[in-house]
């Protein structure tokens, strides 16, 4: 219904005077009333401010939702650290000269082991508290951000945490008992950077949203999945961290996990956090480490500056999962991940199973679906089709779709859905436990261990230890 030339002021309930901006208009055929919802202030306080972290993607990925006005109108972002600076001084080491984005950044020194520091950062507005420092200082840091009152609001507080959250199951079980007993879980954001890409979601939005796959996405139509994460780096000067992680606590417990669980979940009955995070936590429960395991270094890996001489860290690990559950009973999950390996890859590969007659000449291979998570991603669809030609003879031929260039950074979506309430792109704490069970005899050291960690010398530029490896899968290296 339309009206002209007569004004209609919109009745507010007295109850909500206070809460409420409302803008009255003269309704014609082209205005009508208007309702909006005041900004409440917001901050995003920043520890470990000095840090490469912060430098490289944190205060980039901010200044980017910034520029695309995806941060709310009234935010102040603040760095903390022990360092003593001064705001320019700060922001001149980070290189940060964007004059207008600056004026929404300040900077203050504080010691997470210091509460009497930390009461100094008190404020009512909404807070997201990033935890860009050394893992073993989250503890201290949960304990003193709640005994200095700035975690006691559960809908005005939250905090970011980066991995690894623990350093075995043992240490991320007592770690979860010092959070859970200060915060809700509604409060934690657990990051894994490869949940913000764009290409991995597309997991979940191929599976579900297309009938031609789902229906075939089981053990009775998939034959193998292998799952890539290679890299042609290696430690690049982080000696100290890598020697104390490796390949499993670098990229297998968090990274591959996270992948497998979205290819592998149930479809969740809705699409929010809490459904998605349970489908995942099940998919976890039921997942278990196959006796096909190779640990690899590569050769030049023990004389790099900071590695021990007789270090035993695997630089490299393959092997099969299994999931015992009704969906995937028997279907071998392959996994390989590792430093100085001949291309730059993160990838999904889903072997179909062959047909049960071949009808055609030519050369047969197994359907498939490649899902390129980086670089150049795309997904594909190979099969077999006829060769032009007299001969009934087949070929194969591939479907390609390629993402555009330029895809948005990880920390880009899981700051902007951190600072919405949005957790399902981050990790629940079940699944961070259940990931490290998964791995945890691979973490073993010396003669006792249920699997042999020894890790297996190869050259670099090469598929790690390639003649071990094709023990345990023919694998689809990808090019």
């Amino acid at each position: 219904m339309s009206y002209s030339g007569y004004q209609y002021h919109l009745y507010v309930p007295p109850s909500h005077l206070d809460d409420l901006k409302v803008k009255r208009f003269i309704t014609s055929r082209r205005t009508t009333k208007e309702m909006e919802q005041p900004t409440k202030p917001k901050r995003i306080v920043i520890f470990g401010a000095t840090g490469d972290l912060c430098k490289r993607k944190l205060i980039p990925a901010l200044n980017k939702l910034w520029r695309q006005d995806l941060l709310p109108s009234q935010f102040t972002i603040i760095g903390v650290s022990r360092t003593e600076h001064s705001k320019e001084s700060w922001l001149e080491h980070l290189g940060v000269d964007d004059e207008e984005f600056i004026q929404w950044v300040d900077y203050r020194s504080a010691d997470l082991s210091r509460v009497d520091t930390l009461e100094r950062l008190q404020s009512d507005d909404d807070t997201t508290y990033f935890l860009s420092v050394p893992p073993e200082r989250y503890e201290d840091a949960i304990v003193n951000l709640k005994s200095a009152g700035l975690l006691d609001d559960p809908e005005k507080s939250r905090v970011v945490i980066e991995k690894p959250f623990g350093y075995d199951y043992k240490s991320a079980s007592h770690l979860q008992s010092v959070v859970s007993r200060h915060l809700r879980e509604k409060q934690v954001y657990r990051i894994d950077h490869y949940l913000g890409k764009d290409t991995v979601n597309n997991i979940l939005t191929s599976r579900f949203s297309n009938v031609l796959l789902e229906p075939l996405w089981n053990r009775s139509y998939i034959e193998e999945v292998q799952i890539y994460a290679s890299e042609t780096i290696g430690c690049e000067g982080r000696a100290q961290y890598y020697e104390t992680a490796g390949a499993v606590r670098d990229m297998l417990q968090n990274h591959l996990m996270q992948i497998l669980a979205l290819i592998a979940m149930e479809p969740p009955c809705k699409n929010n956090a809490k459904e998605i995070r349970r489908e995942k936590v099940k998919v976890l429960s039921a997942t278990r480490l196959g006796e096909e395991l190779i640990c690899g270094q590569y050769d030049s890996y023990r004389s790099e500056e900071g590695v021990d001489p007789e270090s035993n860290t695997p630089t490299y690990v393959a092997g099969t999962l299994f999931i015992d559950n009704w969906r995937w009973e028997g279907v071998p999950f392959n996994f390989m991940t590792g430093k100085k390996l001949p291309y730059q890859c993160a990838e999904v590969v889903i072997k179909l199973k062959a047909p049960p007659q071949i009808l055609f000449d030519g050369h047969h291979q197994n359907d498939r679906i490649v899902m390129r998570l980086q670089p150049n991603p795309h997904l594909d669809i190979r099969m077999d089709i006829k060769s032009p030609g007299l001969q009934d003879r087949v070929e194969s031929a591939t479907l390609t779709h390629w993402y555009p260039a330029g895809a948005i950074d990880g920390y880009v979506k899981l700051f902007y859905d951190a600072l919405n309430g949005d957790q399902s792109h981050f990790v629940h704490s079940e699944e961070v436990l259940e990931s490290w069970r998964i791995v945890d005899n691979l973490l073993c050291v010396g003669d006792s261990c249920p699997v042999n960690t020894i890790p297996y010398t190869y050259p670099e530029g090469t598929w790690g230890p390639e003649e071990k490896c094709q023990e345990i899968t023919k694998w689809d290296y990808p090019a």
